[in-house]
């Protein structure tokens, strides 16, 4: 097995600074984009907030209550 010389060639690649796209779709039709995720999403988040609202209500309500009945 004798080796061989392989040439090497280098590629380079460049961008015209007026010609740059980083993100081109990231800002395109944001309220469409939005609207669906929380559409989307919106059985998700009632599940995880109504417990959590819920159970902080019933906590003020009950250390209300408890001040109150030491009224009097």
């Amino acid at each position: 097995m004798g080796k061989a010389a392989v040439r090497l060639f280098e590629v380079s690649y460049a961008l015209s600074p007026f010609q740059q796209n980083v993100m081109p779709g990231l800002f395109k039709d944001i309220p469409v984009k939005l609207s669906k995720k929380i559409s989307g999403n919106a059985l998700s988040a009632a599940f995880l907030m109504v417990p959590l609202v819920g159970t902080v209500a019933y906590a003020e309500n009950y250390k209300e209550q408890e001040k109150l009945d030491h009224r009097y």
